[in-house]
């Protein structure tokens, strides 16, 4: 932890005004008050904190008048570890001398360590106030807002802490962090008062997409565009679901869909030139590549990737080989660079973007009218600068156009704000929510990128990295990424829990129990980790045994909770207690995807004598069932079409 000494200044009292035996006792004053601060730095300098403590306390005794000598003493108790004494002296201080900057950070610092958000802000806010350009203030200020759940501030305190310093990884990490907490507040309040905006069902299409699940985005995108007002891009999206799935016929009609008069969505036509580029001719898909890459660039390389795993890596790289031999006419753009960037390139946390490549450094203002045409013709990064000043305005038109233009130009700094800007009036929250959640996405990513590139083999990175290989379901990198943050710090529970799910996911259930009860031994009421040792007891029959843990899940994150119920209703229902299973079963069922739930809840109905519960029950199973078998023909004739097409 950095700290400060601070030179208390001493003057003594003019020697005019004081008697011979004055004089001599001010001369011995100054000189014991001399010798003790000499006595502190040279404790300070060899490390030994409390010897430094004691001097300056002495120093105190000698000058109580002097605030720095009380702020230098509570920062030699707090580096002893001595902090409610820290606390004393410095508040002292603060008192004392309210515009002095040490005693405000650290007094701020002190009521942080101790898990006092609301008590040490004030003081964060002191010390800001005083040194606005102190990067320590603004961090743990951002922190300060973070504990209180007041994510948008934190989130913008974090922000200007990374443009006063940009190459500290730490810095970046907490943004992204905090850009992600706004991400599950906005999804929280997105499902919570607006699940019936065909926004927030679009939104939870393309999180279905983005994690692989194609099947349910593709039943999600079609209950987002089941009546008007259509979001902007939705059949567009909902095309490049289907061409993921190579179902070209039915994307190219959606693509047409989206390409209507008032339409200004450009992945619409890039959907059109990706499904073209697995023709035999792709002149025209390269001509008309081109052509919407030299209207805006940033465009195309922040949404090209989208279309990953529309074509095979040999079909890329063939791409790749013929756009090095074709001349694009006028154009300047490297269509081959650009496609192996979008569809070889790894994808995991990508390079931080600002947007707006393509454009010179300022454009003359125009109207709004003219910010449409823009956007109809596909320069986005235009369209933004052009209405970045609706920010102040608030226009609900203007800042709607805005949240769109600056997205697809990759500026999600701009879409992040508009969309803040649109979720305070009621009838444009839930598309601010939309926005904002789907740029504060990309900026968390960004800003997890930029945190690896600076601090590369740190055990938190490697974590990071494991989170988002699990999430998409790439289970061996997972747990190499895992692996190598318990091997850089042996002693991080969260690593060693990722490490152990992630185990368990790849069915290394010994491993992955071992794993979990050193945990558990370590902090016994960790909830994860008592619902991961709960799940492995009940697959190996042990119900009794599983009991006990899934009684501690009651404090697992929230889309863990239904999960917890389903293994207690399991272990109710293999110990005979019928009624503790139905209670248990029904808070489950949500996680429920192929029926088993709602027949073993049928089946404990048919027990209690309840009939016409029973049935119900099958009947929900039934249809269940049905959906599941859907899936797997789907996924069995895609990976048979997959690999025909090697």
């Amino acid at each position: 932890m950095r700290w400060i000494l601070l030179l208390a200044l001493y003057t003594a009292a003019p020697l005019t005004t004081l008697s011979m035996s004055g004089v001599a006792a001010a001369q011995d004053h100054d000189e014991s008050v001399k010798s003790l601060l000499a006595q502190a730095r040279a404790a300070q300098a060899k490390g030994d904190f409390s010897q430094a403590a004691s001097a300056y306390q002495k120093a105190v005794a000698f000058e109580p008048s002097i605030p720095e000598l009380w702020a230098n003493l509570g920062l030699m108790y707090r580096e002893s570890g001595n902090h409610s004494e820290a606390v004393k002296s410095l508040q002292h201080a603060a008192r004392m001398k309210p515009s002095l900057f040490v005693p405000q950070l650290f007094l701020g610092l002190e009521y942080l360590q101790a898990n006092q958000a609301s008590a040490a802000r004030p003081y964060l806010e002191n010390a800001v106030k005083l040194n606005p350009n102190d990067v320590q203030a603004l961090h743990s200020l951002a922190k300060a807002h973070s504990m209180l759940g007041e994510s948008e501030r934190a989130t913008d305190l974090y922000g200007q802490a990374v443009r006063l310093d940009s190459n500290k990884g730490d810095l970046w990490f907490d943004l992204g962090t905090s850009y992600l907490l706004q991400v599950e507040n906005d999804a929280r309040s997105m499902t919570s008062a607006h699940g019936d905006s065909a926004f927030v069902k679009l939104r939870a299409a393309e999180v279905l997409a983005e994690q692989g699940k194609l099947i349910d985005a593709e039943e999600a995108y079609r209950a987002s565009i089941a009546a008007p007002p259509f979001p902007p891009c939705a059949f567009a999206e909902y095309g490049i679901t289907l061409l993921r799935q190579q179902k070209t016929a039915a994307a190219r009609s959606e693509f047409e869909d989206e390409i209507k008069p008032g339409s200004y969505c450009g992945l619409a036509t890039l959907g059109q030139i990706v499904a073209d580029l697995g023709s035999a001719d792709v002149d025209p898909a390269f001509t008309k590549l081109a052509e919407v890459a030299d209207a805006d660039l940033a465009f195309v390389r922040s949404s090209l990737p989208l279309f990953r795993g529309v074509l095979t890596t040999e079909r890329v790289k063939s791409l790749i080989d013929a756009a090095r031999t074709k001349a694009n006419g006028s154009s300047s753009i490297d269509l081959a660079a650009l496609i192996e960037g979008a569809f070889l390139t790894d994808d995991t946390l990508p390079a931080l973007n600002t947007g707006g490549d393509t454009q010179p450094a300022h454009i003359q203002p125009q109207s709004p009218e003219n910010a449409v045409r823009l956007a109809k013709e596909g320069r986005y990064s235009q369209c933004d600068e052009v209405l970045r000043e609706a920010l102040q305005t608030e226009s609900s038109a203007r800042l709607r156009l805005l949240a769109f233009c600056s997205f697809y130009a990759g500026d999600f700094r701009t879409t992040s704000l508009a969309g803040q800007h649109l979720k305070k009036q009621p009838e444009t929250r839930a598309e601010g929510l939309y926005w904002e959640s789907k740029a504060d996405q990309n900026l968390a990513i960004q800003a997890f990128g930029r945190a690896g590139e600076i601090d590369a083999n740190s055990p938190r990175m490697h974590v990071l990295l494991g989170n988002v290989f699990r999430e998409k379901r790439r289970w061996d990198e997972a747990e190499t990424e895992y692996r190598k943050a318990v091997a850089l710090d042996p002693k991080s529970r969260s690593a060693r829990l990722s490490l152990a799910i992630t185990l368990y996911s790849e069915l290394k259930n010994d491993e992955a129990f071992a794993l979990d009860k050193s945990l558990l031994t370590e902090d016994p009421a960790n909830p994860e980790a008592n619902l991961l040792a709960g799940e492995i007891l009940v697959q190996r029959n042990q119900f009794l045994q599983a009991e006990p843990y899934l009684r501690k899940c009651t404090g697992v994150q929230s889309e863990l909770l239904p999960r917890s119920h389903a293994l207690l209703g399991k272990v109710f229902a293999e110990s005979g207690r019928v009624p503790e299973a139905i209670a248990e079963y029904k808070l489950g069922l949500s996680t429920d995807e192929d029926g088993s739930l709602h027949y073993q809840l049928g089946r404990l109905y048919q027990q209690s004598g309840n009939k016409a519960a029973a049935a119900e029950a099958f009947r929900q199973s039934k249809q269940l069932v049905a959906r599941w078998n859907d899936r797997a023909r789907v996924l069995l004739q895609q990976m048979g079409t997959d690999a025909s097409r090697q």
